[in-house]
Formats: C-alpha cells, structure tokens, sequence
C-alpha cells in the first residue's frame, strides 16, 4: 500500500478551515473597500466656490481622507463582528492591526473617485498605487498560515517527506496570470472609450494581485506590538502623499469645472453677438403663437431728472490709490428668448418695465431664457478690480432657486470673455424660502480671478438660471446696480 502522501491525500486537517478564512479575510477588505466607494461617491464632493482658498482646499482634503479610511474601517468592522465571522472568536490578527494596514489603501479612494469625475487620466496611476499599498500592507501583516490552501505543504513537514513525494502531487492551478491579462485587455478597451473609472478599477486589481504574489508574506512569529508600530508608521507615512493628491484631485477639479462653464457660457455670448449682427426680417415685432412673441426686450423706466455731478474720465475709472468702490446703477435691458435663438431678433417686441413688474412665461414646452445686459461706455481695468458685487431686488414667490452667472467682455474683443462663475440667490434657496409681500434685497458677490485673459471690460453681462421646475417663466428678479470693489 502507498503511503498517504504518495496517493495524495492530504494529511493536513487544518487547511481546509484556513482556506476558508483566506475566503472571508479577502471578503473583509472588499468589504471595507466598497464602504469606502459608496462613501465617496455620496458625499465628497467639490467645494461650490469656484475660487476657493488654499487654505479650505487643504482642509477639504484632509478630511476627504479621513472619511475614506474611516468608511472603510466601518465597512469592515461591522462584518468582522458578525456571529458567522471565522475571526470573532480567533482572528488571525487584531481588528486594529487589520484597519491600520489596510487603511494606507482606503486612503487613495477620495483622489481616485474625484479624479474619475473629471475623466481624468491620472485617475489609473492613482488607483494603480492605492491598490498597490493596499496588497503590500495586508501582504507582510497577515502571517502565510491564512492563505494556506490543502495542496500547499506545511514547513514543518517539508524535511520529512517520502521518496518521489514532489513529483506525485499535483501541482496547484494557477488562475492569476490569465485574470491579469484579462483585466489588462478590458482596461485598454475602457481606455480607448474614455470609460476611466472602469478602467482604473480593472488595473486596480491587476496591480493588488501582481504585488500580493510577489510580496512574501511573514512566516516567522511577530509580536503585535512590533506589527502594530510598523503598519502606524507605513499608514502615516501614506497619508500625506494622499492628502496631496487629494488636494491636486480638488484643484484639478475645479479648474476643470470653471473652464467647462465658461466655454459654455462663451459659446451662448459668441452666437448671440453673431445673432444679433444677422437681419431676420421673419422675427417682426408680430405675434407668433397663441397671442406671443419670439423675443421680448425689457427696458427699465429712465430715471428721474435730477442734477449729478460730471462724469469721472475714463483714466480714473478705479484709478491707482482708490479705496471706494465704483457704484454703476443698472439701466441696461432684459432680454427674454427661446432656443434656438441665442438672442432676441431684430424685430423683438420691446416694453418699458422691470421683471418685478412684468411677467413672461412661455406658452409651449421650450425654455425661457433671460439675461441682463449693462454697457458700461467706458473701458475699466480688471487689474484694478478685485471683485463685482450684485445688488439685486428678489420678489419671485415661486419655490425653487435662481441661480446668477456675470461674464465681462470686452467690445474690442468681443471673442474674449471673462467668466466669474455662479451664485445662488440666497433668499430662493430651500431653506430661506419665504413669501414676499414687498422684493428683498442682497447682494451677490462673484470674485475676479487673477491672472485673467482680459485686461479691461466695459460690459456686463447676467444670465438668470432658474431651478428646472420654472424652466419657462421669467423670473422676478430685477438688479439694482453694480459695485466694483477695487484691488
């Protein structure tokens, strides 16, 4: 008769239970991955400034990765103490050695979820290295006994064995180089589509496999102590390198989501500069419709006569030296239109008023645009501007914010616009929603970015972008008068 190791049969009854262990310690670190995505995804988001400070940039980005490594310790921890855990009662390491060492992975997730946001291609080098750490950590703090399957032959047992024992056992299938070749396949097709966040995850793995194969794990006994010193150490060493990527993720972000809204906004004043130079002899002051027109200009009522000192010359407009702001009261017109027009037609109707006064509203299913238009009749140095304040009067009772965005341009260069970003009306917001007998008053204020690709302006343009719910009626927001605060 053989011997049991010659006809295979494996004299090892522990194996199985280990095997079974290596199961749930692999489930434990997705687990606690997946808590960590989903807190990503439903809570970090970019600041609503579109210029925000370093400072609150930085601290953003620290707590950022704060959350992503204390969602993942919780994910974690809530299955390590089920009563079906194998690891309740005889865990192969403590709970805090396990969160310590998988945390310098957790870490990377807010960059990583940021990053894909933006379709960035730095987001696969970003999990590549998250993915990474995440395998050495766990890989040299988890003794090899976990991993043990029943064909690996323990070391106490690797010095007595019987004659052709290596050569009769069956060798173990291999399945990690073809996982790894096809994750790298499908990543490159995702690549090729732009499909970032996939990709990314698919390189992810590949990166966590190759190096948890390479990395040997410990064999020896290891105090915990000495564990526990080592994986603190390893986390806060990993933490300020994510905290940086992090803080590029949210710099990158945001100046991706500034210039996004300014070409779209560039792009709707250049087509309706281009507009209004066309004649379209079609859009006469008629009616067109159920008793409506296509275009409605709104002028404001001219002020009362009244004696005003001269006006300051053009070279003093926020002349070096001034410290009060410049006040220019707002007597431009309201332009109301529908798309595909960008502007209102040659032959627009044109009334005497103000949205406080006046109601517009569509009669068919196609947004109403407004916008506010104030032409300054003289250059003003953006150098010497720091910030434009809007001082607007709300009398809208319809729930449902407003948002307001300023652009400059310049009429020399009309193809150059300055961008200055959104503001929400505060007093339609949600949660200062009130009815209002008489308009409130406040003031918006949008700071200028330096340094600038214009550098004067002498127009002034608001577009008024109600919540969708109110998509085809004007609303009942009227502005007062510029402030422009100099630097």
């Amino acid at each position: 008769m053989a011997s049991p190791t010659q006809i295979g049969v494996s004299a090892y009854p522990a194996a199985p239970a280990h095997f079974g262990a290596s199961r749930y310690f692999a489930f434990l670190v997705g687990a606690g991955l997946l808590n960590s995505l989903i807190a990503a995804f439903l809570f970090l988001h970019l600041p609503d400034a579109h210029t925000p400070t370093l400072t609150s940039l930085v601290v953003r980005a620290s707590i950022f990765v704060i959350v992503g490594a204390l969602a993942g310790t919780v994910g974690a921890w809530y299955y390590w103490r089920r009563p079906a855990s194998p690891f309740l009662w005889n865990p192969p390491i403590p709970f805090h050695l396990f969160a310590l060492s998988a945390a310098a992975g957790w870490v990377w997730v807010p960059a990583v979820v940021l990053l894909s946001r933006e379709d960035s291609p730095i987001t696969c080098p970003v999990a590549v290295l998250g993915a990474a750490l995440l395998a050495y950590a766990l890989r040299t703090t988890t003794p090899a006994s976990v991993f043990l399957r029943p064909s690996d032959p323990p070391d106490a047992y690797a010095g007595d064995r019987e004659l052709f024992a290596a050569t009769l056992r069956t060798p173990p299938r291999q399945l990690s180089g073809y996982m790894l070749a096809l994750c790298i396949y499908i990543a490159s097709y995702d690549l090729i589509y732009s499909w970032i966040l996939d990709a990314a995850a698919l390189l992810a793995v590949c990166a966590f496999v190759f190096l948890w194969q390479l990395t040997l794990a410990p064999t020896g006994a290891m105090g915990v102590h000495r564990q526990t010193i080592r994986a603190a150490r390893r986390l806060a060493v990993v933490v300020v390198p994510a905290i940086l990527v992090t803080l590029f993720a949210l710099l990158y972000g945001v100046e991706h989501r500034n210039q996004v809204e300014a070409a779209a906004a560039a792009a709707r004043a250049n087509a309706q500069a281009d507009t209004s130079r066309q004649t379209q002899p079609v859009d006469q002051a008629s009616a067109s419709g159920i008793s409506g027109y296509q275009s409605i200009i709104l002028w404001p009522f001219p002020p009362k006569k009244q004696i005003l000192p001269p006006i300051p010359a053009q070279a003093q407009f926020l002349a070096p030296g001034t410290t009060k702001p410049l006040i220019i009261k707002f007597d431009g017109p309201y332009w109301y239109f529908q798309p595909p027009n960008n502007s209102p037609s040659a032959g627009a109707f044109q009334v005497k008023g103000t949205p406080l006064t006046h109601d517009f509203q569509t009669n068919n299913f196609v947004r109403l645009i407004m916008d506010a238009h104030q032409t300054l009749g003289a250059s003003i140095p953006l150098a010497r501007c720091r910030e434009i304040q809007v001082d607007i009067l709300n009398s809208d009772n319809r729930p449902g914010a407003i948002n307001l965005t300023v652009l400059l341009s310049d009429s020399t260069q009309p193809a150059n616009q300055l961008y200055l970003g959104q503001q929400p009306v505060v007093s339609s917001l949600s949660r200062n929603f009130a009815v209002k007998s008489s308009p409130v008053g406040e003031t918006l204020r949008f700071p200028i970015p330096t340094p600038a690709k214009i550098r004067k302006f002498d127009e002034i343009t608001v577009m008024f972008l109600p919540d969708d719910a109110n998509y085809d009626t004007g609303s009942k927001v009227a502005i007062d008068q510029f402030q422009l605060i100099p630097r």
